[in-house]
């Protein structure tokens, strides 16, 4: 679950709660658990908030320098609240599932999906990711909204 505010003025968008329940099967190590989860929905954020990869008429990437592509930090990652439930993998002697991936698949579209709700009163239904705050101004500024 995902809610993000955004700025009128700039594009800007702040999450302001981002809770996630995932069920890696029996938990064997809960605080590497925790960084995994952690770290896929950092990603996850990265890609639906900021990461683009373009290409000249060439096939050759533009901004391909750690510059120009979004890699976000402890400033920028919001704080996520985690829970979790337990249902052990009947396919694994111990229990156990994968627990990195299903953040990052997830949290991409739970991302897309709260901006768009963001914008829901002004009649929009996409908007291309990444979710800038320049591609967030330019749709609103084309709808007169802000």
């Amino acid at each position: 679950l995902c809610v993000v505010d955004i700025d009128p003025q700039t594009g800007e968008i702040k999450v302001r709660q981002f809770y996630a329940l995932d069920d890696c099967g029996t938990r064997i190590n809960d605080m590497i658990i925790e960084g995994q989860i952690h770290g896929g929905l950092t990603e996850a954020f990265a890609v639906a908030m900021g990461q683009l990869l373009d290409y000249d008429e060439d096939g050759n990437l533009l901004g391909n320098s750690l510059m120009d592509y979004f890699l976000p930090t402890t400033v920028e990652t919001p704080h996520w609240e985690t829970d979790y439930t337990v249902t052990p993998s009947p396919h694994h002697p111990l229990g156990a599932k994968g627990v990195a991936e299903s953040p990052h698949v997830g949290g991409i579209p739970c991302f897309s999906n709260a901006v768009i709700d963001a914008l829901s009163h002004l009649g929009v239904t996409h908007v291309d990711m990444p979710h800038t705050a320049h591609r967030i101004w330019k749709k609103l500024h084309e709808l007169g909204a802000n």
